[in-house]
């Protein structure tokens, strides 16, 4: 199979002799700084949507799960929207900048929130959108470029990379949060509000994901610049074409995360109002188990490289099913864990596969594109799926006989996502279908 013109590109600008090899451009050195990045960005946003904003909402503005989950759906709206959008822009400008921009735009998003009053709810909802924005520029750039970089043949493994980053996020994220604010409260018992504490940790985090990202990643142009095809077939007509022939796959990344906005922003909330844990307490259940499969994602990161992606994908979304089923029929914080962790599994299996074999279906010319398209599919799904969690949360009346809880409507939710995430393995077993052309031996890497 012959390389992407990105691929070739970094090739010819090699430099292998010893003065400058420090300087090289390779693709080793250019996945580790997406690494870098992405990792740092993963943990800033845990903490500030995990962990921060449901908390410092509910407990210090007052608001209740319902309005909690509409502030925090304007990130995902936001974010998902415009994936595709800035997906096309790094098709056309490059990716490096928008990397940066992301986490610029939260930091002071960050600051500014801990001086919006509670009735001034409209100015969260803003800050929110600014963010949606951030995210929407760092994420499908961060995709692209290693689907640019890395032959089709190894990419699920290079895409789990990003598991990694992700389950460091869940694992640090509401730890540090919510240790900062507990230690604040210890230390700085008359503090106006100790909950803010959390807003200048991520303030902090994204202007160090900021800096490394201006020093580490790589200026590396788009694709159609050296690609003599450009003016036969990446315009916007080819694109909405492309996206017409895959409906079952939009659909799959909307119902999947319609699913997974329903207890998104809640989790947090459940594990404090069903089990009485405190903030820290919350996040040092997740550090080990997180770490644990973080550890491992690399592994199973490549499963979708040595079995096909499409059955990868349907390996992991079948046992994040089954594993929210049993954490609704048993009723403990521990249940909670385990549970979660076999969804983890599911997801790192799942999600590595997922994006290479979208990679895999797109021109290289539109491959931000496309991808980005995805991400806004999915965007919408969890747009939708949050809100109507936080009302499911707060307001259904559902006589649930299985659930031993003084609040089953804190059930529904779950039981909800655990509905779609079979719809969307049904989707995944039966309409999609594998790539053509995907190698399933993964190459020693050179």
């Amino acid at each position: 199979m012959p390389q992407d013109p990105v691929v070739q590109k970094l090739d010819v600008h090699k430099d292998n002799s010893p003065s400058n090899s420090g300087n090289a451009l390779n693709t080793r050195s250019v996945l580790i700084s997406i690494g870098m990045v992405a990792a740092l960005a993963e943990l800033s946003y845990a903490v500030m949507n995990l962990s921060a904003m449901p908390v410092y909402l509910k407990f210090s503005m007052g608001y209740p799960a319902g309005m909690i989950t509409s502030i925090c759906a304007a990130f995902l709206m936001c974010e998902g929207v415009m994936k595709g959008p800035f997906g096309i822009l790094g098709d056309r400008v490059g990716r490096k900048w928008l990397i940066v921009a992301g986490p610029v735009l939260s930091v002071f998003t960050s600051i500014l929130t801990v001086f919006v009053s509670a009735n001034q709810w409209y100015f969260f909802v803003l800050l929110r959108v600014i963010d949606g924005l951030g995210a929407a520029a760092l994420w499908p750039s961060a995709l692209v470029m290693i689907a640019d970089l890395v032959p089709e043949n190894r990419r699920s493994q290079a895409m789990s990379m990003f598991n990694v980053t992700y389950m460091v996020g869940l694992a640090l994220g509401p730890f540090i949060g919510g240790s900062a604010n507990d230690l604040t409260r210890k230390l700085m018992p008359h503090a106006h509000d100790p909950r803010q504490a959390s807003f200048y940790i991520t303030a902090i985090l994204f202007a160090i994901t900021a800096v490394i990202a201006g020093i580490r990643i790589p200026d590396i142009r788009p694709t159609h610049e050296t690609s003599s095809e450009h003016e036969g077939g990446s315009g916007v007509k080819e694109f909405f074409q492309h996206l017409r022939s895959i409906p079952e796959m939009l659909t799959m990344a909307f119902v999947t995360f319609l699913g997974i906005g329903l207890i998104m922003q809640i989790i947090k909330l459940f594990a404090i109002d069903e089990f009485n844990v405190s903030e820290s307490q919350y996040g040092a259940l997740l550090i080990i188990p997180c770490l644990f499969i973080g550890g491992f994602s690399m592994v199973l990161g490549t499963l979708g490289d040595r079995i096909g992606r499409v059955k990868a994908i349907r390996i992991g979304i079948g046992l994040c099913a089954i594993s929210l089923w049993a954490l609704i029929f048993i009723h403990s914080e521990w249940a909670l864990v385990v549970g979660g962790s076999i969804i983890g599994v599911g997801f790192v299996i799942s999600f590595p596969a997922w994006m290479a074999h979208v990679s895999a279906t797109c021109d290289p010319r539109q491959r931000g594109a496309i991808m980005g398209a995805v991400g806004t599919a999915q965007g919408l799904g969890a747009v939708i799926g949050v809100p109507v969690g936080g009302l499911l949360y707060d307001h259904a009346n559902i006589n649930l006989p299985f659930v031993h809880s003084q609040h089953p409507s804190h059930y529904v939710p779950f039981i909800g996502c655990a509905l779609l995430l079979i719809v969307a393995w049904l989707i995944a077993t039966f309409a999609i279908k594998e790539s053509k052309g995907v190698t399933r031996t993964v190459e020693s890497p050179s």
